[in-house]
Order: structure tokens, then C-alpha cells, then sequence
């Protein structure tokens, strides 16, 4: 499984309204995507103090059965209208190390605390163990990503977001 994310940081007076419609216009288009297990909708507002972030963010995040799927995706008209919208966007992968066999959870949160760390030189690899919800690793920049799914606003400090909407193939 992969894992994908990419992040379009906005204008701090950009009307994040324009995202929430877009993510409810848009969200259920990926319900039944082959190989996509989920999709979340995250966006954060600047003046949002439940999340505490420094500025507006719309940055969907994605767990690929495989990289087939992933391609296919990237491949569509959907994804090039999102990059005639934004701009053409870094996006970052990860080979999946941990994932929910119950997507339950994820339907049911609210928001999403991302939090990434460097796997040091020379480090014992088998005991690294996946802290998040979803966990993966990126072994070309040796980073590991934990995503924590939660009901609650998650901690200040973390890459926090809310969730607008969840689209999957089986969700």
C-alpha cells in the first residue's frame, strides 16, 4: 500500500469557503475509485484555533492499494483540474507500514494530526513501530510519517487538520 499527500498552502485571506464547497462538489467523485482504500478531503483554516496552524491548507491525503491505482488517478482529468486550480503540486510518498483493517475510524473522525521524522543513520530498522492510525515510511529521505485520525481536535504543534469529507472504494 502507498500512501500519498500533497499540501497547497493558500493566501491567509483566501476564502476558505471556496475549498468546502469544492471538497462537498467533488468529495463523492472518488467513491468507488479502484485500488484508492481512502481519500481524505483535510483542509485548515489559519483562524481556525481548534487546529492552531499558520496558515490556510488544503492537503488531501490517500492510502493506494497500489501504485497502478495511484498512477491511474494521477492520470485523470480529475487530478488536472486540481493542478490547473493550484498549481502543480510536490507530492510526497510513502510505502505504508501501518493501516486500519476498519476504515470505520476514519469515516468517523473529524480531524487529522500528521507528524513526520527523520529515521537516523544507521538506525535499528526492526524496531521501528508505526505510531499513527495510518503509518508509513519513505526509505530514498528516510523519513517516517505517522497520520492519527481523531473525533477530538488533535494537539498544537502537530500538521493538523480537519477532515471535510472520506471517499474510498469500499467506504
Amino acid at each position: 500500500m502507498i500512501i500519498m499527500h500533497y499540501c497547497f498552502s493558500l493566501p491567509a485571506d483566501y476564502d476558505m469557503t471556496i475549498i468546502e464547497q469544492r471538497i462537498a462538489l467533488n468529495g463523492a467523485r472518488l467513491m468507488g475509485f479502484r485500488g484508492l482504500i481512502f481519500k481524505a478531503y483535510l483542509f485548515a483554516r489559519k483562524q481556525d484555533a481548534e487546529l492552531a496552524v499558520s496558515e490556510n491548507r488544503y492537503a488531501p491525503l490517500y492510502l493506494w492499494q497500489d501504485a497502478e491505482s495511484m498512477h491511474r488517478f494521477i492520470q485523470s482529468p480529475g487530478f488536472a483540474a486540481l493542478a490547473r486550480d493550484f498549481g502543480w503540486p510536490k507530492i510526497e510518498t510513502w510505502t505504508a507500514l501501518e493501516a486500519p483493517k476498519d476504515l470505520a475510524l476514519i469515516s468517523a473522525s473529524s480531524f487529522v494530526a500528521i507528524s513526520k521524522q527523520a529515521v537516523l543513520p544507521h538506525s535499528d530498522l526492526s524496531v521501528i513501530k508505526p505510531a499513527g492510525t495510518v503509518s508509513g515510511w519513505d526509505v530514498s529521505r528516510w523519513q517516517l510519517l505517522n497520520v492519527d485520525f481523531s473525533s477530538t481536535a488533535p494537539l498544537a504543534g502537530e500538521d493538523n487538520y480537519r477532515i471535510g469529507y472520506v471517499a474510498g472504494e469500499n467506504i
